[in-house]
């Protein structure tokens, strides 16, 4: 049987197990995990050697799940939920500098996370053929920018990334904030903390606005949360990535526990979109919406990033980035939907004026006062 025929029966039976798992038949999903593992573990012995690391991983998962549905089936429980993950077939046809290249923008982060994945490809290799070769440090990571830059889907694409080299085992990701990791009495904290870094294994631990954790007096317990955090760091599992604003409080952040810098290996620092940039992610939103502009503004970015800049604050634009396009489509949509009837053609159903725009433009909000602190990076 050729190989390539193995792995995709195994795919196959993967992709069986996992629905089957979500939708809580636990006897097809133990089935096909085993059917899965059997396929993948003939790739793992006989498979090209660049294989073979990232699909021994994903057998050790399947297996992992196998026993765990196996143990609650013996004693008479449910099993507990299947944390979700990336579909393997995903993993396997993922390509991260392909879906680096569909996100506008952000170039220099674009660059060091090629270079990050680069790293770790070379780190499997030495790995692979020197048993000599001690297991490079976690990859737990620094993302610093404004709200909006994109700093939670590259968060997502890391995770997808180093699940298909092997380093994580499934490549979930759970993103948290202070409130998920923080309890109001002492010994309370660290037991949450744990509970969520336990759900995170596997995968990518995502602290959003982790800046927030840094103590805040005597009776505030965000530094036990760190301390755990770094516990988890040190063990390496699940890899940690850190966010919040490029600004002071991020800083602040790192300086609050020594440990902290020397754990974070990584840094990478967002910054906000350009007007030309938010009207390329515009015109991709809706596009994939199945919706179009009218002219002068179809297909023409120059166009709608002077009528953003005409029509919108620059407090609006950074401090909403790319959220501000969707928040603009919600707008115009109410004023499309306001003008039409049932009775309109496909055409008119389906395309913004350029009023419609500039009206959802004066609906926006005006963004409340910031906290003390320079202003993100932007660029022109």
């Amino acid at each position: 049987m050729a190989e390539s025929n193995v792995l995709e029966r195994g795919i196959e039976a993967a992709r069986a197990a996992t629905a089957a798992d979500n939708a809580g038949d636990y006897d097809k999903a133990l089935d096909m995990y085993l059917t899965a593992v059997k396929f993948l573990l003939h790739v793992v012995k006989y498979g090209p050697e660049s294989q073979r690391e990232p699909i021994k991983r994903r057998v050790e998962g399947y297996l992992g799940r196998a026993e765990q549905i196996k143990q609650a089936r013996n004693a008479g429980d449910k099993p507990k939920a299947k944390i979700e993950a990336p579909p393997p077939e995903d993993l396997e046809n993922f390509d991260l500098r392909a879906e680096l290249e569909k996100r506008v923008g952000m170039d220099d982060v674009k660059r060091k996370l090629l270079a990050f994945e680069h790293g770790q490809i070379l780190d499997a290799r030495r790995r692979e053929l020197s048993r000599e070769v001690k297991a490079a440090p976690f990859p737990h990571c620094l993302f610093k920018g404004p709200p909006g830059s994109g700093k939670t889907s590259m968060a997502r694409l890391v995770a997808k990334s180093l699940a298909k080299l092997g380093v994580l085992e499934t490549g979930h990701l759970i993103e948290v904030q202070r409130s998920d990791l923080v309890a109001g009495h002492i010994g309370q904290t660290a037991i949450k903390t744990r509970a969520v870094i336990d759900k995170a294994k596997g995968g990518v631990l995502f602290v959003d606005e982790c800046y927030r954790l840094a103590g805040r007096g005597d009776n505030d317990f965000g530094p036990e949360a760190i301390d755990e955090l770094m516990a988890a760091m040190e063990a390496g599992d699940p890899i940690i990535i850190f966010a919040g604003y490029d600004d002071i409080h991020m800083d602040d952040f790192v300086k609050s526990n020594p440990g902290l810098f020397r754990r974070i290996q990584y840094v990478f620092t967002f910054t906000n979109y350009s007007p030309r940039e938010l009207a390329q992610i515009l015109l991709l939103k809706i596009d994939t919406h199945g919706f179009k502009l009218a002219p002068p503004l179809d297909k023409n970015p120059d166009s709608i990033a002077a009528l953003l800049v005409n029509h919108t604050t620059q407090d609006q634009r950074h401090r909403m980035n790319g959220g501000l396009c969707d928040a603009l489509l919600r707008h115009a949509k109410t004023h499309l939907d306001a003008r039409l009837t049932v009775d309109s053609n496909v055409d008119a159903l389906l395309t913004y004026t350029p009023d419609d725009l500039i009206r959802a433009c004066a609906d926006l909000p005006t963004p409340p006062p910031l906290d003390a602190g320079p202003p993100p990076p932007t660029r022109r």
